[in-house]
């Protein structure tokens, strides 16, 4: 049975020019904070920090899920996930900045603010400095084990094709496992990095949003880099069907269905208890200062790219499923800003100067490391059976 093993990867551009504008911005953006926009400088940094980690996680759970699933799509796709999961460890590094912050986003690290609202008060147990630091180090250890765990036997069933096919047993029989790592870490992770900047409020349904964003996010960035690699790469151009792009398209469909169903039972259930401290969080976004937003997000982020992946023809096209996922990541940003930015005190949506420049700059960086993780390795399985099956019949 032959191999898999293509030329290594082109990405020394992406390298230099994500390096080097997201360091510019990122310098931009601190001089900026502390030239006095310190507070501003926090909130912005907190919700593109998010959306740029959510692509590496949402990567993660999605590389647990195609092993599980099994497919040629999903072999196809594996190495691209393992190297935006690879992101992972740099960002535990870029949590500190948040760490900095904590009193300038998370009310309940004020005593006086404690001390005034009992509902907060009775969570101190919880929400308290030294433990959500703490949990942070333990969330950030689980992910960063399951990233080096599936890279690592990765590289085994690239380098040793004797044992290739017990090796892709072995990724298929933990994915189950660290699918449920992920979901119990990750619902950690939403209440403490997220949830927690407005404390008088709970949903139960609010990490199942954020997991469900992370994993439309991820998508997207692997639909777009599987069409640009299909375009220099002729096996990958083979190996991209419109069959197997089509499984990608409706896997985002799925995802994105499942994203506003969360969304809108988070809705019902926390209308309906017509209690204050649960309408409050809704009663904001759907205010006259937010509702602008809240719609676009309805009608824009949900219901068209939804009628738009209906679309047999969009799933099997390269280019307009390209275009639906670079909509899918703009809609996942301003989710993230609808989510936290509201709490913070802004009036209505208005995209800072500082929101630009650390959104840029976090996903320069993000970009550069992962453009080299992806350089390093076979950009595809090199002795998947799941492909190399598929290669054989000329599929």
């Amino acid at each position: 049975m032959s191999s898999l093993k293509l030329p290594p990867v082109g990405t020394g551009k992406a390298q230099i020019g994500g390096l080097v504008v997201g360091a510019v911005a990122l310098l931009v953006a601190v001089i900026l904070g502390f030239a006095g926009h310190a507070e501003g400088f926090f909130q912005s940094y907190l919700f593109t920090y998010l959306f740029w980690l959510g692509i590496s996680l949402g990567s993660l759970v999605l590389l647990f899920i195609v092993h599980l699933a099994g497919g040629s799509w999903g072999a196809l796709i594996s190495r691209p996930l393992e190297a935006a999961a690879g992101a992972v460890p740099l960002f535990a590094l870029l949590f500190l900045p948040i760490v900095f912050g904590m009193r300038d986003l998370y009310p309940w690290t004020d005593a006086a603010y404690v001390a005034a609202e009992p509902t907060v008060a009775a969570k101190t147990a919880y929400l308290n400095t030294a433990f959500f630091i703490v949990r942070a180090v333990i969330i950030f250890a689980v992910f960063t084990l399951g990233a080096f765990l599936y890279r690592r036997l990765g590289k085994r069933q690239d380098d040793d094709s004797a044992t290739s096919a017990r090796t892709g047993y072995r990724m298929k029989n933990l994915g189950g496992l660290w699918v449920v790592v992920y979901i119990l870490t990750m619902t950690f992770a939403a209440f403490d990095w997220a949830m927690s900047v407005t404390p008088t409020w709970f949903s139960g349904i609010y990490p199942g949003i954020i997991m469900a964003s992370q994993v439309i996010s991820a998508l997207a960035v692997v639909i777009l880099v599987m069409v640009n690699l299909a375009r220099v790469n002729p096996t990958i151009d083979k190996l991209l069907t419109p069959k197997r792009l089509q499984d990608l398209g409706n896997l985002l469909m799925a995802v994105t269905m499942f994203w506003a169903y969360t969304q809108i039972s988070q809705l019902i259930i926390q209308w309906s208890n017509n209690v204050v401290e649960t309408a409050t969080w809704y009663t904001l976004r759907l205010g006259p200062e937010w509702v602008g937003l809240s719609a676009f997000l309805l009608f824009f982020g949900f219901f068209a790219p939804f009628m738009i992946l209906f679309s047999r023809w969009v799933k099997r096209t390269r280019r307009a499923l390209s275009v639906v996922a670079v909509w899918a990541l703009v809609v996942q940003c301003l989710n993230y800003y609808w989510f936290l930015v509201p709490a913070f005190g802004r009036a209505g949506f208005q995209v800072s100067l500082l929101d630009v420049l650390l959104l840029v700059g976090l996903g320069g960086i993000w970009v550069a490391v992962y453009a080299r993780a992806l350089a390093a390795r076979n950009v595809v399985p090199a002795n998947d059976p799941r492909l190399l099956k598929v290669v054989e019949h000329h599929a």
